[in-house]
C-alpha cells in the first residue's frame, strides 16, 4: 500500500469561527484550536469525523476543499 496524504478540511462552528482540520488515511481526525488563548496549541482528536461531530462539535459543519 503506498503512502497518502491526510486531507485537509475547515470546521465552521455555530459560533461563526472556523477551526481547521485533517482527517488521516486512518479515519482519525485532528482539530486546532487556535482561538484559545491560554493554551494556543490545543487540538481535539477523534477516532472518526462522525465521532468528531456527534461527540465534540454538534452543529459544526465541515467544508472540504473541493466544496470551496
Amino acid at each position: 500500500m503506498s503512502a497518502q496524504w491526510a486531507r485537509p478540511f475547515l470546521l465552521h462552528l455555530p459560533d461563526g469561527r472556523t477551526y481547521s482540520g485533517a482527517c488521516f488515511p486512518s479515519g482519525h481526525v485532528a482539530v486546532n484550536h487556535p482561538d484559545q488563548d491560554d493554551q494556543p496549541y490545543i487540538m481535539t482528536l477523534a477516532t472518526t469525523m462522525d465521532h468528531l461531530l456527534t461527540e465534540q462539535f454538534l452543529h459544526a459543519a465541515v467544508e472540504w476543499p473541493e466544496e470551496a
